[in-house]
């Protein structure tokens, strides 16, 4: 891990993100200051589950695997941060410590905040608490649309939900690149590597060939209706 100053290019990045482009600029300046940036290979570990921490991470390039451990060891994902995604902002309001592992799923570069200066505007400025809450009522709706998908969809229609939010609008049939490798999107999709490549069998029979990272959709109404 490397640390590094803030250039221009990551405060355009950090003040066009959901939580600040919410903000007056005075206000997310404030937050700025002091801000660091650290660069992370693949797999390199941000910070651990129940890990004492006081910052708030928000990705500036690459991506950050969030996970949590059971007894036996095994992985759940709970989400995959992209550019401009904000982590570890219920930890830094709550009891300090880290809820969740996040391990960075590709080369990445992220931006620290001071989870104190963040909770002293917080309290001093309505702005600030506003933007907060939205940002926290932003990420409760995510986890309850991917419960939902978990409890109400099968693997396949999973895939396929993803596949369709990528469809041009008026496109019957398209190709796009997954943006990140195939076991992230398993991870993303609440679904086991091998159950990803099952999906993605099945959805053969409705005209979605794939080829590496390459995914290409020859029939989107027979996807629709799957």
């Amino acid at each position: 891990m490397k640390t590094l100053r803030l250039t221009m290019s990551d405060r355009a990045i950090l003040l066009s993100a959901r939580f600040f482009a919410r903000l007056p600029r005075t206000a997310a300046e404030a937050i700025l200051e002091g801000a660091t940036v650290s660069t992370h290979e693949a797999h390199d570990t941000l910070f651990r589950q129940d890990d004492p921490t006081d910052d708030v991470i928000v990705v500036l390039s690459g991506l950050v695997r969030l996970f949590r451990l059971g007894k036996d060891g095994r992985e759940a994902d709970i989400a995959v941060s992209q550019k401009g995604e904000m982590i570890g902002v219920n930890a830094v309001f709550l009891d300090r410590r880290a809820t969740a592992n996040a391990q960075a799923a590709e080369p990445s570069i992220v931006a620290r905040l001071e989870g104190g200066k963040l909770r002293q505007l917080a309290a001093e400025d309505s702005d600030v608490a506003q933007a907060l809450l939205e940002l926290v009522c932003h990420h409760g709706k995510m986890t309850e649309d991917c419960l939902a998908e978990d409890r109400l969809l099968t693997a396949p229609q999973r895939v396929a939900n993803y596949i369709l939010s990528h469809c041009p609008i008026g496109s019957e049939s398209f190709s796009f690149r997954l943006p990140f490798q195939k076991n992230v999107l398993a991870g993303k999709l609440g679904l086991a590597p091998e159950a990803l490549s099952r999906a993605f069998s099945t959805l053969r029979r409705s005209g979605v060939i794939v080829k590496g990272r390459m995914i290409e959709i020859r029939d989107r109404q027979a996807l629709e209706q799957f």
